[in-house]
């Protein structure tokens, strides 16, 4: 038996590697990760400065500061935000639940203080399972409102020793999409039909941290960290 356990326990906690290769595990995600580890040099966009590329998407590098004055702001951390993905990627995965990008945050020194991840396309049903999943094992959960340019969403929160998850479910009408829809036979371009879906935002955040990332969100897919 012996064997089979520290078997299990190796993968488990199986180190990560770089998100081009293959997704992060954010279950049981390793905070003592190097930024550099995920992000290697290697996988610096060729085409846009100041970016990285992971399969399909690109995330953005951006100091964060302070909200005091701009003469005496003070940059507090580092965003890798993601500005484009592609659906078909699987760049993270929590328990047997896939997700297509992936956005971080390190001091300033390049410790990691969140990472999170986004699934495009996802169901009530995937988001139930999940919910069931994380309280089977870590308790009853607080849920709240959350609310970004007219969108009211259900975020929910697990508290645990050493860092909180939290996710926000938020359904995507589209009305700021726009979808053409090409006929080869007329050469007529027409308008798409809209599909109203669910987008899912899982964040998982080290404690040490959890009260400077929520004082002081940005932009991007951070503004669903609420």
């Amino acid at each position: 038996m012996l064997p089979l356990v520290i078997c299990c326990n190796g993968q488990q906690n199986k180190p990560a590697t770089s998100l081009d290769k293959e997704p992060v595990q954010l279950e049981n995600f390793d905070f003592n990760t190097k930024i550099s580890t995920l992000l290697p040099a290697a996988m610096k966009s060729k085409e846009y400065a100041g970016y990285y590329q992971a399969k399909g998407e690109f995330i953005e590098i951006d100091t964060i500061s302070d909200d005091n004055f701009v003469e005496d702001e003070k940059p507090v951390r580092i965003e890798y935000r993601q500005r484009s993905y592609a659906s078909r990627d699987v760049l993270a995965k929590f328990d047997d639940h896939e997700y297509n990008a992936v956005n971080l945050a390190t001091t300033m020194d390049g410790k990691i203080m969140l990472i999170s991840a986004v699934v495009g396309n996802t169901t009530i049903d995937d988001t139930n399972d999940l919910a069931a999943y994380l309280t089977k094992k870590h308790g009853k959960p607080v849920k709240s409102k959350g609310e970004f340019a007219n969108k009211n969403f259900d975020i929910t929160t697990w508290q645990l020793k050493d860092r909180m998850i939290r996710y926000s479910l938020v359904l995507d009408n589209e009305d700021n999409t726009l979808k053409i829809q090409a006929d080869q036979g007329s050469k007529q371009i027409t308008g798409g039909e809209k599909t109203p879906h669910y987008t899912g935002y899982i964040f998982v955040i080290k404690n040490e941290y959890k009260d400077k990332i929520l004082e002081n969100r940005s932009s991007g897919d951070f503004v669903y960290l609420q």
